[in-house]
């Protein structure tokens, strides 16, 4: 019977520690940033002071400590990185009252790992130019480090702002397309500039966020009649507003 129970050393996992070992599984590789959260590094900190200061005339109970702490920082960094599968983007928040800056949709934590591919899927509709990456444009967007948490706050946003945005970008995408267009005198191009432009500038996902819209229908007409220069009331909408998200196949940090 002895030699039966040492043959199974597995057969008394309880379901926890089953549950837990396929978090585990789950979390790997772990979400980036997640054994570098300011409350890890601390407690981590904290167990690096306990070995160094911790029975230093005893060799054999220091030998026992050190392998204690290891425990002990392995558990915090295995329980980091189950709970870091666990995180997501949606909070579950909804504002109670609409705003200036925000409607009543879902606030979404965009340090969360599956906040990247919502992003792409809420924009997956928002044109861009030939040439051009809309995914590139996501990355930017997602890698800003705004959307990082910082010193353990995280930051929110509602899926009308990230539509939002990343339309003003294709604003910005179509009119570098349609200036190149112009400078090289490809008057196809310089028709599909002008038709993308005013599709952007016209869709709901821009018109919700940016009241500038109607001003980007006008720069359209301007392309339309051969109008290079920016307009006098969007004096530096291509030296400023769009800097660096002209260029295809857009930008990058």
């Amino acid at each position: 019977m002895r030699g039966n129970r040492a043959s199974s050393p597995a057969g008394g996992a309880s379901i926890a520690d089953r549950r837990f070992t396929q978090l585990l599984v789950q979390a790997n590789p772990a979400p980036e940033g997640v054994l570098e959260s300011p409350e890890l590094v601390l407690a981590l900190d904290r167990l690096g002071e306990r070995i160094t200061t911790g029975a230093p005339g005893r060799p054999r109970a220091r030998r026992r400590l050190v392998v204690a702490v290891a425990l002990v920082a392995a558990l915090l960094a295995v329980t980091a990185v189950a709970l870091g599968a666990m995180l997501t983007t949606h909070t579950g928040i909804f504002p109670k009252v609409e705003g200036t800056e925000n409607d009543k949709t879902e606030l979404l934590r965009t340090d969360a790992p599956d906040f990247p591919p919502l992003v792409a899927k809420l924009v997956r509709d928002i044109a861009f130019p030939p040439g051009y990456s809309r995914s590139t444009y996501v990355t930017y967007y997602v890698d800003a480090p705004v959307m990082k948490s910082q010193n353990g706050v995280y930051n929110t946003v509602q899926a009308a702002g990230v539509q939002g945005t990343i339309a003003r970008w294709a604003v910005c995408a179509w009119r570098g397309y349609w200036l190149q267009a112009h400078a090289t005198g490809d008057v196809a191009a310089q028709s599909r500039g002008v038709d993308g432009l005013r599709k952007v500038a016209s869709s709901d996902a821009l018109a919700r966020t940016d009241s500038f819209w109607p001003k980007y229908l006008a720069l359209a007409d301007d392309e339309q009649r051969g109008t290079s220069a920016a307009p006098s009331d969007l004096p530096n909408f291509d030296a400023v507003s769009c800097a660096g998200l002209e260029r295809a196949p857009g930008p990058s940090r």
